[in-house]
């Protein structure tokens, strides 16, 4: 079994946590690679995570933004991934820091499920010249910085043209991403299992212009047309690229799909009241 293990940048472990899995794993015969920022966590200990290799699984200590930011970086989406929560919310992990030997041995085991997510994928056009490209599993932001004004971008969807919105921004979700950026700016939750993309501006104008989810086949593409120079468009929350006037971003269903270990046996809807409190009356019910 080959196992990556990678961590939280600046991450603080003093129950030692990750240390004592590699230790565990390594004692049930498991090769580990772990990512150049774990070494510290790790005596003696020398880098060896590869993103373009297939691990059987890829284990993260961190939080929310930690597996994000491995998202960004994979390369190989045979490797399937694990959360386990050493941040706050911890909204993909199934486990936290003192679990690890619990986690672990159900891990050597094959005593999970995979749970198969959808990626959307992001180009920006700069005239006929491709400036970037990403991937990413909860949104794809597109927004003007602290102070700048409000932006107009011209929306079309399968080459039809859509909306014109002039807001702070518009934020293209996936499922997964339904109850991240997007719900905080007004979108709705969808279940992690459909496939959609879901269009939620940020502060628009007009009140007419509210959220829609559209069908996983659609193309998205955004044109910037206005000559604001402080807008980004943002993987994530992790990876941003400056826009230009005129730049066209074209969002779609990625070929590739992310692979999340799931250990336990909790509903989404159970998972949306503990992490979330959603559906939850004033009394905590």
């Amino acid at each position: 079994m080959l196992i990556g293990i990678t961590t939280k940048h600046g991450l603080k472990d003093p129950h030692h946590f990750v240390k004592k899995s590699v230790a565990f794993l390594r004692k049930h015969k498991v090769h580990v690679d772990v990512c150049p920022n774990t070494c510290r966590l790790v005596p003696n200990q020398k880098p060896g995570l590869d993103f373009h290799k297939p691990y059987d699984v890829i284990v993260v200590f961190g939080g929310d933004g930690s597996l994000l930011r491995v998202v960004q970086h994979m390369r190989n989406f045979d490797s399937a991934v694990l959360s386990i929560n050493m941040g706050r919310l911890g909204f993909f992990s199934d486990g936290v820091g003192k679990e690890y030997q619990h986690l672990l041995k159900r891990l050597i085991g094959n005593d999970y499920l995979l749970e198969s997510r959808m990626l959307l994928r992001c180009t920006v056009l700069r005239g006929k010249r491709r400036a970037f490209t990403q991937r990413a599993l909860n949104e794809v932001t597109i927004a003007r910085v602290a102070l700048a004004r409000m932006i107009t971008l011209k929306t079309t969807v399968d080459d039809a043209a859509a909306a014109t919105y002039v807001a702070d921004g518009l934020v293209i979700a996936s499922p997964t991403g339904s109850t991240g950026y997007s719900l905080s700016t007004g979108g709705p939750i969808v279940s992690p299992l459909l496939d959609s993309v879901i269009l939620t501006p940020i502060s628009p104008h007009s009140f007419t212009q509210k959220p829609i989810v559209l069908p996983p086949s659609s193309r998205v593409k955004v044109q910037m047309a206005t000559s604001e120079n402080r807008v980004y468009v943002t993987m994530d929350g992790q990876t941003g690229f400056h826009l230009h006037e005129n730049d066209i971003v074209k969002i779609k269903r990625s070929s590739k799909r992310i692979k999340l270990v799931r250990m336990a046996s909790t509903s989404y809807f159970q998972t949306l009241r503990e992490k979330l409190h959603w559906g939850m009356d004033l009394n905590g019910r």
